[in-house]
Parts: structure tokens; sequence; C-alpha cells
């Protein structure tokens, strides 16, 4: 995925509402046009994005996208991929622990490291991994 093409996805998760070329542009006029279209029919193609209805735009009829569910999944894939390229300089608990630092809400920290307890408890039970196992 090309930079450009990331930015529409960010812009289209990051929205409540569906998108339309014009909104995006009017949300980020430092894209181009014609470099827009083209990263929609990008994401387009490659599931990332779908067709939420027809708008308009002035006197122009046009689409209006939001993300599909898959396009968080693979997000999250290119963190790992990305994460991959240096696993063997950082370690998975010091990027976990850089994370949760990221984070300024004390409530949304909690709330982080409940779901991540619950996560590895999880794992635990799924992996067989239980630490009381002997």
């Amino acid at each position: 995925m090309n930079p450009k093409e990331l930015e529409v996805l960010k812009l289209l998760l990051r929205s409540e509402n569906a998108m339309s070329l014009p909104d995006i542009l009017n949300v980020q006029p430092t894209l181009v046009k014609s470099t827009t279209a083209a990263s929609l029919a990008k994401l387009l193609k490659d599931e990332l994005i779908e067709v939420a209805g027809i708008g308009h735009s002035g006197k122009v009829i046009c689409r209006t996208y939001r993300p599909t569910e898959h396009s968080r999944k693979f997000l999250a894939e290119n963190m790992v991929k990305d994460f991959n390229s240096v696993s063997d300089l950082i370690s998975k608990s010091d990027l976990c622990m850089c994370l949760l630092r990221a984070n300024k809400d004390p409530e949304a920290s909690k709330r982080d490291v409940a779901q991540i307890r619950a996560m590895l408890d999880q794992y635990e039970k799924e992996n067989n991994l239980n630490s009381d196992a002997t």
C-alpha cells in the first residue's frame, strides 16, 4: 500500500460517516483529486473500502465510501510485518509498554490493561500455557 492510499484509508477509518471524493478533499486539501481517486479505486479493488451509497456534491452525483471490517485487520497485519522487521531489536514486551505509555488518559489506560489481561488469559487457555499447571 502506498502512502497516499494509507492516508485515504486512515481518513475513512477515522470518519464516523461515509465520505465521497469531494468530502475527502475538503478534509485533507493537500490531497490531489486524481491521486485520491486512484487511491479509492485501488482500496475498493483490494476490498479495504466499499461503496456505502450515492450522494451529491453540488450538481454532481458521487459515490460515498466506508472502510470494510477487513481494513482494520489489514492495518494490524501490516503493523506486525513492520514489527517483525525490527523484532530482533525490540522485544514484544518493550513494544507493549511503549504503546501503553503513549496513552495519556488514565481511564483509557485502565481499560487497555484490562483488555490486555483478558486477551492474555484467553491466549494462555487456548494454547495450554497456564502458568499454574505443573
